[in-house]
């Protein structure tokens, strides 16, 4: 993160600090790991698609006021765009920020997977997963080599382990071999969010 000295100066002069290629590549990831398209945060911040565009590919430096416009529309802090790149060396395959974990959405399933670990070269691999109201990994259960365990954060978990059915409210943990056939959905009227562990990594 930015010292305070840097702050100060990321917004008195934030342009100053990076290039507008580096610039636009952190607005791109920050969107991206959002899960938003170009038309949706354009829309929210009143500028063209082609503009967005053009300010993700470093061809058009955006201003100060559509540059926090573009953060607030995605959700992320203005100065988050600074701080990921001014230490991209140091956090590469260390550091997840929110903003750029690689997501993804199953739809009409109801599922969206964030990858909180910054690459599968380990043993592990470490997800949340946000379940919709009846949301679920699907009705056919499923198994794979190695081991799973996990956290239910909030929410109400409904997990089948074999013939075992289990009900998981926040707070609650699993741990089971995953060559046990397994499946699992949201039961309550909220969204539940759990964090998952794999090893190996299987995405």
């Amino acid at each position: 993160m930015p010292s305070v000295e840097n702050e100060a100066k990321l917004l008195s002069d934030p342009m100053g600090e990076m290039d507008d290629i580096s610039l636009g590549e952190a607005v791109r990831q920050a969107r991206k790991g959002r899960g938003l398209s170009l038309q949706t945060v354009a829309e929210g911040v009143g500028i063209s698609t082609g503009l967005l565009s053009q300010i993700e590919r470093g061809i058009s430096s955006p201003s100060i006021r559509n540059l926090r416009a573009i953060c607030e529309a995605i959700g992320i802090p203005f100065l988050s765009l600074f701080a990921e790149t001014d230490g991209a060396s140091r956090e590469a395959g260390i550091i997840v920020r929110e903003g750029r974990r690689r997501t993804v959405d199953f739809g009409d399933k109801g599922m969206v997977k964030s990858f909180l670990t910054a690459h599968d070269k380990g043993a592990l691999q470490v997800m949340e997963i946000v379940l919709d109201p009846g949301g679920s990994s699907g009705e056919e259960s499923y198994s794979h080599e190695g081991e799973e365990c996990g956290v239910v954060l909030s929410g109400k978990l409904e997990l089948w382990v074999e013939d075992d059915r289990f009900v998981l409210g926040a707070g609650d943990a699993f741990h089971f071999e995953s060559r046990r056939p397994h499946r699992f959905r949201n039961l309550g009227n909220e969204q539940s969010r759990v964090m998952w562990v794999t090893t190996p990594p299987v995405w």
